[in-house]
């Protein structure tokens, strides 16, 4: 087997007389850097593509995070917010499950 990157004609026709980069280095290390924002195409030569081992790959740019919804100042302030609450509460209930348990 074999990894070639090709243009589009080529894929489609699984033609690999004139590959843009062979990126075989044998035993299953070939190893392509996806790092360019564009369409990517790979075949497998030596007829298997036509059997379906053909590969396209469209690299886009990470989305921007999405913008944090400004907090309202006269919102009241929710009782889970207090740095107390949420230990109190799973003590209470490890508390509860070893009482289970002892009964």
């Amino acid at each position: 087997m074999n990894v070639l990157e090709v243009n589009k004609t080529d894929y489609e026709s699984c033609n690999a007389d004139h590959p843009l980069k062979n990126w075989t280095r044998g035993a299953g290390r070939d190893v392509v850097p996806l790092n360019v924002t564009r369409h990517y195409y790979f075949i497998s030569g030596k007829g298997f593509c036509y059997g379906g081992m053909k590969l396209a790959v469209r690299v886009e740019n990470l989305p921007p995070p999405p913008k944090a919804s400004p907090v309202k100042s006269d919102a009241p302030s929710s009782i889970l917010n207090r740095p107390y609450v949420l230990p109190a509460v799973f003590a209470i209930g490890a508390m509860w499950d070893a009482f289970v348990h002892l009964w």
